[in-house]
């Protein structure tokens, strides 16, 4: 089972998700959007996909998710997860929110299963074709 984490402002994270989750229903892949950070299980893959806030804070959204991994860290050592970041690099801190939740992950002994996918508003209109084009060639690393 994979769970995907979304952290969103505007929505463009969410209808990312909500388009990976068609991908995975054709490829036979379960999984399900995550809302309440308390139903997250270490036995399944995490997918975060996140875009970047303001100057480069994590969405309104996963702040509670980062307070509890900052303020009492669970062991994630047998934790797989990917994570996809939708940024503008007319920003410095482009991608910060998903450059951050891989490293914190990371950091607390999770394994990243492939490196983040990082997704431009200044070069890609399309956030969901270029996310499941990415994704798509690494389908058999979430089954």
């Amino acid at each position: 089972m994979i769970q995907i984490i979304v952290g969103t402002e505007t929505g463009t994270a969410e209808y990312v998700a909500d388009e990976i989750i068609g991908l995975f229903e054709q490829n036979t892949i379960t999984a399900e959007i995550v809302e309440d950070i308390t139903q997250l299980s270490t036995n399944n893959i995490w997918l975060i996909c996140t875009s970047t806030h303001g100057a480069g804070d994590v969405p309104n959204n996963l702040t509670d998710f980062k307070q509890q991994l900052e303020l009492s860290p669970p062991d994630l050592s047998k934790l797989k997860f990917a994570v996809i970041g939708l940024g503008d690099s007319s920003y410095d801190t482009y991608c910060f929110a998903g450059c951050y939740f891989s490293e914190k992950l990371t950091d607390l002994g999770a394994t990243e299963i492939f490196p983040m996918i990082k997704v431009d508003a200044m070069q890609d209109d399309m956030p969901e074709d270029i996310v499941i084009e990415q994704i798509t060639p690494l389908l058999s690393l979430l089954k």
